[in-house]
C-alpha cells in the first residue's frame, strides 16, 4: 500500500484562468452538437432513432462513472486518517518503527496487536515495505493475462480502429484515446503532491488519473498514461476537454522526463519525443 503520511499536508490551490476553461468549453460544446448534427444528418429515421438512444445512454453513464469514482474516492480521507492513528497507537506501543508501516500489515495483524497480543510487526511490515519499493520502481503490464478472446478481439479491433495513422520509429505506441495532436514539455505527475508544479501547455503523463485530476486537463496540451484502455478516465475527460491522449504506454512515465519536448499524437496513438520527431523531419 502507498505511503499516506502526506495525507494531512494541504496541497497548494492550482491556478486556472477560468476565462480560457468557459471558452475552451463552449467551442467543445459547439463541435460536439455539430457533430451529433452530422451524424443524424447521414442516418435514416429509424437508424436515427437508434443513434439518440444510444448516445443518451452513453452521455448519461459516462457522468455516472466519473460520479460513482468521485464519491467512491470521497471516503479515503477518513480511512488514511484512521490508519495514521493506528500506526501512531502502534507505534507508541513498540510494536511498529514506523507510523506509516501500518499500511503494510494486514487486518489480522492490526487487530491481534492492538487486542493485547503483542507481537512485534516491525520486521514483517518493513519486510512488505522493501518489497513494495522495489516493485513499485517496474513498470505496470497493462493487462494480465489475456482477455478472453470476445473481448480481446473487440479490445485489438477497436483500438485498430480508433488508430488512423501508423506509428513511426522511436515513438512510444499506446492506445489513441483522443484525437489531436500536441507538442509540448513533459510533466511527469505521479501524485497530487505535483499538482502545484503543472503549468499551461504540459503534457501530463502520468501511471493513471483520477476525478481529483481533472483541473489538469483543462491546462494540459495532451495526456499520455501507462495503464488504462479506450474507456479510462483520462481518455473520456481528455475528449471532453478536446485535447490528444495516449493511454496504455505500459512505461512513458519511466520513459520520459520532466521538461522533455514530445509530440502527442492522439490519431496514431504515439508519444514521440523531440529528437526522434527530428529524426523524422529530417528524412521527408
Amino acid at each position: 500500500m502507498p505511503d499516506h503520511s502526506r495525507a494531512k499536508t494541504e496541497l497548494p490551490p492550482i491556478p486556472v484562468d477560468p476565462s480560457g476553461i468557459k471558452a475552451r468549453h463552449r467551442q467543445l460544446v459547439a463541435d460536439r452538437e455539430a457533430a451529433e448534427a452530422a451524424c443524424r444528418a447521414v442516418l435514416g429515421p429509424g437508424r436515427r432513432a437508434q443513434f439518440d438512444a444510444l448516445l443518451k445512454v452513453a452521455q448519461r453513464y459516462a457522468a455516472i462513472r466519473e460520479e460513482q469514482s468521485r464519491d467512491l474516492t470521497a471516503g479515503w480521507p477518513a480511512l488514511r486518517a484512521g490508519a495514521a492513528r493506528l500506526g501512531e497507537h502502534l507505534t507508541q506501543q513498540g510494536l511498529l518503527v514506523a507510523g506509516d508501516d501500518v499500511h503494510f500489515c494486514v487486518r489480522g495483524e492490526i487487530e491481534a496487536a492492538i487486542t493485547g497480543q503483542r507481537r512485534p510487526l516491525d520486521q514483517m511490515a518493513g519486510d512488505r515495505h522493501r518489497t513494495w519499493e522495489q516493485h513499485r520502481r517496474l513498470p505496470a503490464p497493462v493487462t494480465i493475462g489475456r482477455p478472453p478472446r470476445i473481448v480481446g478481439d473487440l479490445i485489438e479491433r477497436t483500438v485498430r480502429q480508433a488508430r488512423t495513422a501508423t506509428p513511426t520509429d522511436g515513438a512510444i505506441v499506446g492506445h489513441p484515446a483522443s484525437p489531436g495532436r500536441a507538442t509540448g514539455p513533459v510533466r511527469l505527475v505521479r501524485d497530487p503532491q505535483d499538482f502545484a508544479a503543472f503549468t499551461d501547455g504540459e503534457v501530463l503523463v502520468a501511471k493513471a488519473t483520477s476525478p481529483a485530476w481533472t483541473p489538469l486537463f483543462a491546462r494540459a496540451a495532451a495526456v499520455v498514461t501507462d495503464g488504462g484502455t479506450l474507456a479510462a478516465h483520462a481518455s473520456l475527460v481528455a475528449r471532453e476537454y478536446g485535447i490528444p491522449a495516449v493511454v496504455g504506454t505500459t512505461d512513458a512515465t519511466n520513459r520520459l522526463h520532466n521538461g522533455q519536448f514530445v509530440t502527442v499524437d492522439g490519431n496514431a496513438g504515439t508519444v514521440t519525443p523531440a529528437a526522434a520527431t527530428e529524426r523524422a523531419h529530417a528524412q521527408s
